[in-house]
């Protein structure tokens, strides 16, 4: 089996990431090198802006609507997104780490070279997201939706899948051992190329209509 190639890491300027003016923030702006730490109520609402080489330390996001932001070389480190509302949004060389995404909206999202660990994401939403180079770790995505969307080889590992609903996602050469596929909503179809433990075939027995039964004594 190939193995799935790893993100590429975000990259950040020589001289480290410095704390913006809130001025600086404005629709259609160019953010370069940008720490983000604590409050910011510039960033509750965006539209066409881009992020560069720039890093989110504890940063509350709650109910955040973004549209048309790109996100490029970029870190979010503790952050809080619950809520958010994502319209457009593509990131590139992105780590997501230690943070909570409950409930985001990222319908359509475009994905490349993105990494997430420890992330917090029930009931999140990522309807036709589009990605590539793909990998979570140690992620709770118990009920989120990733109906339609391009995973091709993805990787969970060690993700809490309790409910999460796969129908229709590409999932060709996924990687998704070590996660919980208790309850996991997706058709044989949907699984199609997908790796997993022998462990694991218990939990998937209903979506591929296996009965598991234990072998009869001798009469």
């Amino acid at each position: 089996m190939r193995r799935p190639a790893a993100p590429t890491s975000p990259k950040f300027p020589r001289g480290g990431v410095r704390a913006p003016s809130p001025e600086q923030i404005e629709d259609e702006a160019t953010l370069r090198g940008a720490l983000f730490e604590g409050d910011w109520p510039a960033l509750a609402a965006l539209h066409s802006v881009t992020f560069a080489g720039c890093v989110f330390r504890g940063v509350n996001l709650t109910g955040s609507v973004w549209e048309r932001v790109r996100l490029l070389d970029v870190r979010f480190e503790d952050c809080d997104l619950s809520g958010a509302r994502w319209t457009d949004v593509s990131l590139e060389q992105v780590e997501v780490a230690g943070s909570r995404l409950l409930g985001l909206q990222a319908g359509g999202v475009r994905l490349r070279h993105v990494r997430l660990t420890r992330v917090h994401a029930p009931l999140s939403v990522w309807q036709r997201a589009d990605a590539a180079h793909l990998h979570l770790n140690g992620c709770d995505l118990s009920e989120a939706s990733l109906m339609e969307a391009k995973l091709p080889g993805a990787v969970l590992r060690d993700c809490r899948l309790h409910r999460t609903d796969l129908r229709g996602a590409q999932l060709d050469g996924a990687d998704l051992r070590g996660s919980a596929l208790g309850g996991l909503r997706a058709g044989a179809a949907d699984l199609q190329g997908v790796t997993v433990e022998a462990a694991q075939v218990l939990d998937l027995a209903h979506l591929l209509g296996v009965t598991v039964a234990e072998r009869p004594g001798n009469a």
